[in-house]
């Protein structure tokens, strides 16, 4: 009967197997990208977000496994149709020196490490001006030496930016009133980001990955709107992909306490900043500037940086050798974000993009309700101090 019972388990697990693969391959194939593997990687995201037994932590690490097999099979050179890290790397350069924009000026957060510093990097290669707002000025120094050197440009500077602290995101607007004159900003880059931090409330009242990845960038964004390029200004915002391991959006979760696993309270974040900006989209621009302001989303892949120094699996020493060869290099990770702010142009306002395309963004619910978006615009508003 054992026998028996282990027999039907793994023939019906491997029946469900190659039925969940031709659907995914279905859907793969339904899907408008450059690649079908894109679109594969694509179809299991959104097959995911359905998972609605399975809790998102648990979710979070499978979208992970998936996504780095995918790097490995698409991005490490081990078929002759797959691309390789110097690739993708000179993919970045190519980008960067293609494009001119002398004069132009780009504010990005984050900026003196990991992705948003080969965001810097290219941004500077492409002739930009970059602000870039940094939690410590003083270590931000031996940064812009470092960029300056390395790209023979002295136009950069930094601006103290906390996103913990409301009053700190105000203080820094001002600073940009100081240096920039209105509707001079060509680029904002919300890149500024923390994942699966020990749980910490902030001197606002917020669970700390909420404030720092969703509600300080829009009140930063709203801040600068008056200064952002009526005519072709663009502005990101990081968000990944475990916003679609997101299915309902419980409005209380910035005040809500966790214990080991801040996963969840990430994967919320990175959610709600991909379901706030369509909205931003189909109002700010028509209100203030007219329709040729872009505002986008982003996921910048699997990238070995410190945001997974706090997550304890990425630390194992046999582990950590193995994904510091498979996870996309930070210059890898910037692919994305600088095809976002460098082509001339992005298709339609308010999207979700990974690998340079536009993917498709997942449905939520808001405290339960379906097509509640609205509730998170207005909370969010008012969680920012903010008019709606």
């Amino acid at each position: 009967m054992f026998l028996l019972l282990v027999s039907f388990s793994i023939s019906f697990g491997a029946y469900f197997l190659r039925e969940k693969l031709k659907q995914l391959n279905l859907a793969a194939s339904q899907l408008q990208q450059s690649s079908h593997a894109d679109g594969f990687l694509e179809a299991v995201n959104l097959d995911i977000h359905q998972w609605t037994w399975v809790p998102t932590f648990l979710k979070v690490y499978f979208i992970g496994v998936v996504e780095t097999i995918y790097i490995t099979l698409c991005q490490r050179g081990l078929f002759k149709s797959s691309s390789t890290r110097s690739m993708n790397e000179s993919h970045v350069d190519t980008l960067a020196l293609g494009s001119k924009n002398d004069g132009s000026i780009a504010v990005i957060t984050g900026g003196d490490s990991g992705i948003g510093l080969e965001i810097c990097r290219g941004l500077l290669d492409a002739g930009f001006h970059v602000i870039i707002g940094t939690h410590s000025v003083k270590s931000c120094e031996a940064v812009i030496d470092s960029l300056q050197k390395a790209t023979s440009s002295d136009k950069i500077s930094s601006i103290q930016l906390d996103l913990t602290n409301y009053q700190s995101v105000r203080d820094f607007v001002d600073q940009i009133q100081l240096k920039v004159p209105k509707k001079n900003i060509q680029l904002l880059i919300n890149n500024a980001g923390i994942m699966n931090t020990d749980y910490k409330i902030t001197d606002d009242g917020f669970e700390s990955q909420c404030q720092t990845n969703f509600l300080s960038p829009m009140l930063l964004t709203r801040l600068l709107l008056p200064y952002i390029s009526p005519k072709s200004g663009r502005v990101l915002f990081a968000s990944s992909s475990t916003l679609y391991t997101v299915k309902d959006l419980d409005l209380s979760v910035p005040l809500k306490k966790y214990g080991l696993n801040g996963l969840d309270h990430y994967a919320y974040s990175k959610s709600c900043i991909a379901q706030l900006v369509p909205r931003l989209a189909k109002t700010t621009p028509v209100k203030i500037y007219g329709k040729t302001t872009r505002y986008v989303t982003y996921h910048p892949g699997t990238v070995r940086t410190k945001l997974f120094s706090t997550t304890t699996v990425f630390n194992l020493p046999l582990v950590s050798r193995i994904f510091h060869y498979i996870m996309l290099s930070p210059k890898e990770g910037c692919r994305t974000p600088l095809f976002l702010c460098l082509s001339k142009d992005v298709g339609d306002s308010g999207t979700y993009w990974a690998n340079e395309n536009q993917q498709t963004l997942p449905s939520v619910s808001v405290n339960g309700i379906v097509n509640n978006n609205e509730a998170l615009w207005i909370d969010t508003m008012q969680k920012i101090n903010l008019k709606k």
